[in-house]
């Protein structure tokens, strides 16, 4: 399919970063052309199936949420207020260990409407059930880092059940869907997985090519209690495991010692920021200006619905650009643009879509087009800065993913969103 985007301002995140008046040929998922006049495209314009015109718009790469957890929506306001063990063991693990192959079907479907109203366009998650989530993924037209969230703190049985269905779940769906979806082996993280799991992980990451997706140093508790039973930080404890041996997306990075620091840049893992989430359960705030000025690459994640409430990406951009600034006290500490890039370019990389990220030809087909008429983007003297800091989800009115339309002028054109809606209500009925 051939698609036109005609005479649009583009947020590049190349060099340079912003270009105005440009139209974007997309031909077989791919940018073709990036051209200054219609004189410069590979073909007239009658010869496209679909022309799009840029006037009051703005067009920018797919924001990509590295770390989430989709069928949350489910459990969405559940269990708000709350500390991160007590959420989790007194609350939300309960809840979740009554949800249905199809209540995660349907929730997913509803995460999925979310992400591409709000321009996500490639996520990473972790979860149970997977194989009805990949399903929703590519109905959906969405790109996606899906695994199934091992948790096995003892060994025995269900360690070695855990193991089997993760090692299903990556020979069946990794590079399914066309290539859309790929598989990560996700350990949950050190307290909830014996040292067996994560041996196995590393050897699974190798077989197959494929990251290590988990969660570390979420917690000052979570730390203090690594030290008190291994005598070491939970970063420490995973180096030493051999774990930072294979590509590894790491999620929340909050209480990190100079040491982890130094052992995640030398790994070259990458950190996974979620401000709203780490915020609303107290967890605290990443060190985000610290591991950037390490020349590390940080990625930005909204976490699940349960702990955020939402899977907006452009407010979480908004909030680590302000977080950062404000902890730090230095009004150029995350500048929109590099604020920018952890929802886009940086997450491509850190879930290993090189392709994709930023506008240049060659690169995945992966857009997002916002309408620029509200009140709240006039005057417009930096667009950079309009979509960091003044930009609505509600604004995204077209999202594109590998050369596919998937939402059209507000409309989704891949899932049903009314139907999702009324099966996570119907869910909420039978559990409330």
């Amino acid at each position: 399919m051939r698609i036109l985007l005609k005479d649009f301002t583009a947020i590049t995140l190349e060099d340079p970063p912003v270009r105005a008046g440009v139209s974007i040929a997309v031909e077989d998922g791919l940018i073709a052309r990036i051209a200054g006049s219609l004189d410069e495209l590979p073909y007239p314009e009658r010869e496209f199936d679909t022309v799009i015109p840029g006037k009051d718009k703005l067009v920018l790469p797919g924001f990509v949420n590295a770390h989430t957890h989709l069928a949350m929506t489910l459990l969405r306001g559940y269990a708000d207020d709350l500390p991160l063990m007590e959420w989790l063991r007194e609350k939300i693990w309960p809840l979740e260990a009554k949800l249905t192959p199809d209540d995660i079907y349907w929730g997913s479907v509803l995460g999925l409407c979310e992400m591409i109203r709000s321009g996500t366009t490639c996520f990473a998650d972790m979860y149970f059930a997977m194989d009805r989530v990949a399903r929703a993924v590519e109905e959906s037209g969405l790109r996606a880092l899906l695994s199934y969230g091992i948790i096995a703190p003892e060994p025995g049985e269900k360690l070695d059940r855990e193991l089997k269905i993760a090692q299903e779940f990556i020979e069946r769906f990794h590079n399914s869907a066309n290539g859309r979806v790929r598989a990560a082996v996700s350990p949950h993280a050190p307290y909830t997985c014996h040292l067996r799991v994560w041996e196995r992980a590393v050897e699974l990451a190798h077989e197959h090519h494929i990251l290590v997706h988990t969660h570390i140093s979420e917690t000052r508790t979570e730390v203090e209690e690594a030290q008190k039973r291994w005598g070491k930080t939970p970063v420490q404890y995973l180096r030493d495991l051999g774990v930072f041996e294979v590509p590894v997306l790491a999620a929340h990075c909050v209480h990190l010692t100079d040491e982890d620091i130094a052992t995640l840049k030398a790994h070259e893992v990458y950190p996974v920021h979620n401000p709203t989430s780490n915020l609303k359960l107290a967890s605290g705030v990443a060190p985000v200006w610290r591991l950037l000025q390490e020349g590390m690459v940080v990625a930005l994640g909204t976490d699940g619905t349960a702990s955020n409430n939402d899977l907006d990406m452009i407010e979480e951009i908004r909030l680590a650009a302000l977080l950062q600034k404000g902890i730090l006290q230095e009004a150029t500490a995350l500048p929109a643009l590099e604020a920018l890039k952890l929802g886009t370019a940086y997450g491509a990389r850190a879930l290993g879509w090189a392709d994709m990220g930023t506008i240049s030809v060659g690169k995945r087909a992966d857009l997002v087009i916002l309408e620029t008429t509200g009140p709240h983007w006039v005057p417009d003297y930096d667009p950079v800065s309009q979509v960091v800091y003044a930009a609505k989800a509600a604004d995204v009115t077209t999202v594109i993913v590998d050369g596919r339309i998937v939402m059209r002028d507000k409309e989704i054109l891949t899932l049903d969103e009314e139907r999702a809606k009324a099966e996570v209500k119907a869910f909420q009925r039978r559990h409330t």
